[in-house]
């Protein structure tokens, strides 16, 4: 997909059908007062029907004239759209309604003002076996196999209190701390956590499905650890 050219729909993009006009004053937290914007979104949870789920995906972003990528499996939702205003909170408002997200794995909304020449060309909806490509020929499920998820606030604590540690204590509960960047090597090099006594791991990574390899090469670093991961997007 490249944002390339104008923009394919009409000048408005708002639904017949809007119980609720969209202003660019609104104070809704996943609202930007731009005229486009670009969204960006994982949803772990069970598709019962990815086929029926990816169709109905399709005829909503085409009826609201949104372009982009979206990947739909058995597992959840992993998108990345651009469009109107309008019709992107009108996108966000079916997903949450319809799959209604338990506050513990609430949709992070990532959402970007953009101008009419970065919008996406084209459409593309995609029943696969992953969310993100990573095991090809042994998908791993992350509804049944996943690490405790931590907030911005924990994860800044858990660095603090690994900073104090007294490196010459004899090991204890609990283990000492390593951080593991998962993102690209490109993302990496611009910038990353640091911390003082916490070795932060900078796998040479050139896209995601490369991490199981080094994972299994570097399993005698992490054994033994409590390991710490961070990526952009989710």
């Amino acid at each position: 997909l490249t944002p390339l050219g104008p923009p394919r729909w009409p000048t408005s993009t708002r639904s017949t059908n809007s119980s609720a006009p969209f202003t660019t004053e609104s104070t809704e937290p996943h609202v930007s007062p731009a005229e486009f914007l670009s969204v960006t979104y994982y949803h772990v949870a069970a598709i019962l029907d990815p086929a029926d789920e990816a169709s109905r995906q399709r005829r909503l972003c085409d009826s609201l004239c949104l372009g982009g990528r979206l990947r739909v499996c058995a597992h959840g939702l992993n998108g990345a759209l651009t469009g109107g205003a309008e019709a992107v909170r009108q996108y966000i408002e079916w997903v949450e309604e319809r799959h209604e997200p338990r506050p513990q794995r609430a949709i992070d909304w990532k959402l970007a003002p953009v101008s009419g020449s970065e919008l996406f060309v084209g459409l593309s909806v995609r029943e696969t076996a992953e969310l993100v490509t990573l095991s090809p020929g042994s998908p791993i499920s992350p509804l049944e196999h996943t690490a405790p998820h931590v907030s911005p606030a924990d994860f800044h604590r858990l660095l603090e209190e690994e900073a104090v540690r007294d490196p010459s204590a004899p090991a204890g509960n609990p283990p000492p701390l390593v951080l593991l960047d998962v993102r690209n090597g490109y993302e990496s090099a611009i910038g990353r956590f640091e911390a003082p006594n916490v070795a932060t791991l900078r796998p040479p990574l050139r896209q995601f499905s490369e991490l199981p390899r080094w994972l299994e090469a570097n399993v005698h670093v992490l054994r033994g650890r409590r390991v710490l991961m961070y990526c952009p997007g989710a």
